[in-house]
């Protein structure tokens, strides 16, 4: 009789392009994760240097996908979460470094609570150095107040809806693929920014959310200007068009819309803020007028809930934006 083959616990989805320095490490890590069966996809977005030869001395254990061109890091992810077949699956980068307990953590959480989503804090460290720091100022305020010095907690989003303006990495969750795959998970396909559709569609549509903390991911910033995150060209106006898509997935659901409106406009100005501070001289009058073609799009009844009774600064910060 034939046996059938168990399927992975886990599909790891990395994008790389023109990592060979770094993606080595990073695999190593995945196939290390203890007591868990893996499965790495790696969609290659491009690369002219030497990362499909490090992938491929790795061997068979990594799916190498391969494309023509390059894309961004939000296509490569639609791509590799199509192949996946593990139970639960992480969106991961190929610079960044995977701490392997507490994604076993976070595996044996989503197990026990039978929850679609597990969620934990990061790190971050720049460079080669060994200094650590903690999240960014928002996120490390909002996870104190949801976790308030326990280990883990199991809620809904309307318990938590300020973790819908966390920094919208994807490397900080873990997904349940079944749940993701019937919702139509996917990422824009913007150079920049495409991780913020993939953030909101994951709280949006998982029924309950594991935190868990423990980080599972220091976050690596390169101490250089060359990588695409550090660029305030005209390629960072994509962040408008990662807007757009999102916010035309809240339109589509007029109850998640209503219920979260506020926290979607606080994030728009909020992550607008930093980039138009940054944007280069040459496109920052471009970007002021995309902000204000998207705080336009604000539902009026939406607007004036935010006025009346849930945040009226915000609708002040709204109204003054929109007519600067």
């Amino acid at each position: 009789m034939t046996s059938v083959a168990q399927p992975p616990d886990l599909s790891v989805i990395i994008p790389m392009c023109n990592a060979a320095a770094t993606v080595g490490a990073v695999l190593t890590s995945f196939l290390d994760v203890p007591g868990y069966r893996t499965e790495v996809i790696v969609v290659d977005d491009g690369s002219t240097d030497d990362s499909v030869p490090v992938v491929e001395a790795l061997g068979r254990e990594i799916d190498l996908v391969r494309l023509a061109g390059n894309h961004g890091a939000g296509h490569a992810r639609n791509v590799g979460f199509g192949r996946a077949t593990g139970r639960y699956t992480i969106f991961f980068d190929a610079d960044d470094e995977l701490h392997p307990t507490a994604l076993a953590h976070a595996i044996d959480g989503l197990d026990g609570a039978d929850a679609d989503v597990a969620m934990m804090p990061y790190t971050y460290r720049r460079g080669w150095t060994t200094d650590y720091t903690g999240m960014n100022s928002f996120d490390e305020v909002v996870w104190e107040r949801y976790l308030a010095g326990a280990g883990r907690r199991l809620v809904r989003l309307s318990e938590v809806p300020r973790l819908l303006g966390f920094s919208n990495y994807p490397w900080n969750k873990v997904l349940r693929t079944a749940r993701f795959r019937r919702t139509g998970l996917r990422f824009s396909e913007t150079q920049v920014h495409n991780d913020i559709l993939g953030h909101w569609m994951t709280l949006l549509d998982g029924r309950t959310i594991l935190l868990l903390d423990e980080a599972v991911c220091t976050h690596i910033v390169g101490d250089g200007g060359g990588n695409l995150s550090h660029r305030m060209g005209r390629e960072r106006l994509a962040l408008f068009d990662a807007l757009d898509e999102t916010y035309d997935v809240l339109q589509a659901r007029a109850e998640l819309r209503n219920r979260y409106s506020h926290h979607y406009w606080d994030f728009v100005l909020r992550s607008s803020g930093w980039a138009l501070d940054r944007l280069a001289p040459e496109v920052a009058d471009e970007g002021r007028q995309r902000l204000q073609q998207h705080l336009l799009r604000i539902n009026l009844a939406d607007y004036l809930r935010i006025r009346e009774r849930r945040d009226p600064s915000l609708a002040d910060r709204i109204v003054r934006r929109s007519l600067a």
